[in-house]
């Protein structure tokens, strides 16, 4: 699945869990693609074992899609606690105070559980400990692996040291996270017909098979009990496999 999202304590789901709900909707979507690609390539239940494998990287591969999503919805209420941590300080609170004053706030806006919510208690809890805030947003930083983070908490270092525009400094990291997230939306909106495509391309092989079994009963029977179909039907799979992951990474551009 590529790199787990981890900080010093190593809890990467401390801010973007992945709940009990949207991990049984990936195991039974994995569970599906299993039965699917055994119904249309093997139609053995031996075969379920080794496709099993597949079904285990489709999982992998689904949550880190699904843990991309959340860090965007991450970054985006970031965005909103600096303007709003920003309007706090410039109304006399102290940066700390203007962030832990903004909980109500996030909490309307994306509810107790959001990350935002999550980070502002963190920053509370570590208050109380007496842990600079300094500190507690390199680590946040890392465990969310959200670079505008990790910078910010760079910058506010040196601005808390050196008596800086803490506000100023919100206010920009702000305007540097929006147009990022409008550069994502523009890329997003001009992909949108390629992803669409891509998603019609990926399941016409098996609807084209459906049709065929459907109106020729029988017609690749041959393919499935014997050495030289299975061969036949594994070399299909690898390419059929090959293509899918290469039409998802054209359409994938990261900014």
């Amino acid at each position: 699945m590529g790199r787990k999202l981890k900080g010093p304590d190593g809890n990467a789901d401390k801010f973007i869990p992945v709940t009990f709900n949207e991990k049984r909707r990936l195991v039974l979507k994995s569970i599906l693609v299993v039965l699917v690609l055994d119904y249309f390539f093997y139609r053995s239940l031996l075969a379920v074992i080794p496709l099993s494998a597949l079904g285990c990287f489709y999982f992998q591969r689904e949550r880190k899609i699904l843990l991309h999503k959340k860090k965007e919805r991450a970054r985006e209420q970031f965005k909103e606690l600096m303007l709003l941590a920003s309007t706090g300080q410039k109304a006399g609170y102290s940066p700390e105070n203007a962030f832990i004053s903004s909980y109500q706030d996030m909490k309307a806006l994306y509810g107790e559980e959001s990350t935002v919510c999550r980070m502002i208690q963190a920053l509370k809890s570590g208050r109380e400990n007496n842990i600079a805030f300094s500190r507690l947003w390199k680590q946040m930083g890392n465990q969310l692996g959200i670079a505008e983070i990790s910078e910010f908490a760079s910058v506010y270092e040196i601005s808390h040291h050196c008596s800086g525009n803490m506000a100023k400094v919100m206010e920009k990291t702000a305007s540097v996270i929006l147009h990022k997230i409008e550069t994502e939306k523009e890329i997003s909106l001009l992909l949108s017909a390629r992803e669409l495509e891509q998603k019609i391309m990926n399941i016409m092989p098996f609807l084209i098979m459906l049709y065929i079994n459907l109106t020729s009963p029988g017609y690749f029977g041959g393919l499935y009990h014997c050495p030289s179909g299975v061969l036949l039907m594994t070399i299909c799979l690898f390419l059929y496999l090959s293509a899918y992951l290469w039409s998802a990474r054209i359409v994938s551009i990261k900014v």
